[in-house]
C-alpha cells in the first residue's frame, strides 16, 4: 500500500532536491580534481550534518590532492544494515560548467554530471532527510558513502567499499535509473588490454626492405586478437585507441593500441591473457617484436539470487505507486562491481532516470523520475528490518 504521507513528503521536497541538484552539478569536480570534489563534499557535509549522523567524517585518498570521500552513518533502532553509495568525481575536464551549467529544459536535467552521478548523491541525501522528517528509526544502520574516485575504478574507495559492503544486509547503489525507469541486476567486469609493437625505422621511399613496420604489425596483431571476443559468454574486446608513426615517409619503428575488455566471467581474463600472450609470441613481420599486457579494473558483478531477491522488493515498493521497473544487466562497470564482488548483497541504478548518454555533453536527467525514485529509495531504507528476514 502506498505511503501516502512519504509521497507527499517526496513531492514537497522536490524543489529543495533541483535547488542542491544545481549547487552540487555547478562544480567542476573531474577524477583527481581535488578542490572540486572537496567543495562537493563540503556541501553535503553542510546538509547531512543537521541530520545528526552517528559519524560523518572525510576520508582523504592516498594523495590528499586529489580529494577525499564522504562517509556518513546512521544509527537507528532496528535490525537491518543498508549500505549506499555514489559518486562525487565525473569524467569532465575543469571549465565545462562554465560551458554548460545545470539547467532543465523541458523535463530534462543537464549537465556536467548531473545524472552520473550528481542525481544518486542527491536522491540519498534526500531519502535521508526524509527518514529524518518522519522520525523512522526502524532500523539498526544506514552507511551512505559518497566517494570521490569512480570514474577512475575507485583505485582508494573500492578498499573502502569492499571492507563496509559485507557488514551490511545490502548494498544499494546510486548511479543513475536506467533508461526505461531500470534498476541493474549485473554488470560485466572491466580491463585493459595494452599492445606495443617494436619494430625497424627506414626509408619508406628508399629503403622499405630495411624497415620492419611496426604500424602492419600491429594491425595484424589487432586483427588476431579481436578474434579472442566470445559475445555468447558476454566476453567482448574492442581496441579503442591507437598510434604509429611520426612522419609520411618513415616507416614506424614503434605503435601501440589499447582495448576495453568486458567479461561476464572472472575466468576469461586468463583465458584471453594467454592466448593474446601467445599471439604477441609470433609477431608476423620478421624484426618486430610485440609486448602485451592485460590490465585487470573491475571485477564482474554476476546474477544471483541475492540480488533478484532485492529487486523483488524494489518491485514491490515501486508498485505502490502502480509503476514496474525495468530490469537490465549491462557492460559498463560501476562500485556495484565491489560491493559483489566482496561478497555484499548488491543492486545498482537508484539514481533520477538518465536519458541522453553519460559521459557525453548529451548526458541528462529526468526531473519527473525524482519523486518516484526517492521515494523508492526512502521505502528500501524503511523495508531494512524486514529484508533481513527475507534475504536467505
Amino acid at each position: 500500500m502506498k505511503n501516502e504521507k512519504l509521497y507527499q513528503a517526496c513531492e514537497k521536497a522536490l524543489p529543495a532536491y533541483i535547488a542542491n541538484w544545481e549547487k552540487l552539478v555547478n562544480v567542476d569536480c573531474g577524477s583527481r580534481n581535488g578542490k572540486g570534489i572537496n567543495q562537493v563534499a563540503d556541501l553535503l557535509w553542510k546538509e547531512l550534518e543537521p541530520l545528526q549522523p552517528f559519524s560523518l567524517e572525510k576520508i582523504p585518498m592516498e594523495d590528499p590532492q586529489e580529494g577525499c570521500h564522504l562517509l556518513a552513518v546512521f544509527k537507528g533502532k532496528g535490525k537491518g544494515k543498508v549500505m549506499a553509495s555514489a559518486h562525487l568525481d565525473t569524467v569532465f575536464p575543469e571549465g565545462t560548467v562554465a560551458e554548460r551549467p545545470f539547467r532543465i529544459e523541458g523535463d530534462w536535467a543537464k549537465g556536467p554530471g548531473v545524472a552520473d552521478c550528481k542525481s544518486g548523491v542527491n536522491m540519498m541525501l534526500f531519502a535521508m532527510k526524509q527518514l529524518r522528517d518522519l522520525h523512522f528509526e526502524d532500523f539498526e544502520q544506514i552507511t551512505l558513502l559518497f566517494n570521490g574516485d569512480e570514474e577512475i575504478a575507485s583505485p582508494s574507495s573500492r578498499k573502502l567499499i569492499a571492507r563496509l559492503a559485507p557488514q551490511h544486509d545490502c548494498y544499494l547503489c546510486c548511479e543513475s535509473g536506467q533508461e526505461g525507469d531500470g534498476l541493474v541486476r549485473s554488470r560485466k567486469g572491466s580491463n585493459w588490454l595494452k599492445l606495443e609493437v617494436k619494430g625497424i625505422a627506414s626509408h619508406s621511399g628508399n629503403a622499405p626492405e630495411k624497415g620492419a613496420s611496426a604500424l602492419m604489425e600491429i594491425l595484424y596483431q589487432i586483427q588476431q586478437m579481436k578474434k579472442l571476443e566470445a559475445p555468447d559468454r558476454g566476453t567482448t574486446l574492442n581496441f579503442t585507441l591507437l598510434q604509429a608513426g611520426e612522419r609520411e615517409n618513415i616507416i614506424p619503428a614503434h605503435a601501440s593500441a589499447a582495448a576495453d575488455l568486458r567479461v561476464t566471467d572472472s575466468r576469461e581474463i586468463q583465458r584471453v591473457r594467454k592466448a593474446a600472450e601467445a599471439l604477441a609470441a609470433q609477431p608476423s613481420i620478421p624484426g618486430t617484436e610485440v609486448k602485451v599486457v592485460l590490465q585487470e579494473g573491475n571485477p564482474p558483478f554476476s546474477p544471483n539470487p541475492g540480488t533478484d531477491r532485492l529487486i523483488q522488493l524494489a518491485q514491490e515498493i515501486y508498485g505502490e505507486l502502480g509503476r514496474k521497473l525495468v530490469v537490465r544487466s549491462v557492460g559498463g562497470a560501476s562500485d556495484a562491481n565491489w560491493a559483489a564482488a566482496a561478497g555484499a548483497v548488491a543492486v545498482d541504478c537508484f539514481g533520477a532516470v538518465k536519458g541522453g548518454k553519460n559521459h557525453t555533453p548529451q548526458e541528462c536527467a529526468s526531473v519527473s523520475s525524482v519523486i518516484p525514485r526517492m521515494y523508492l529509495l526512502t521505502r528500501m531504507f524503511m523495508e531494512a528490518g524486514r529484508w533481513t528476514e527475507r534475504k536467505d
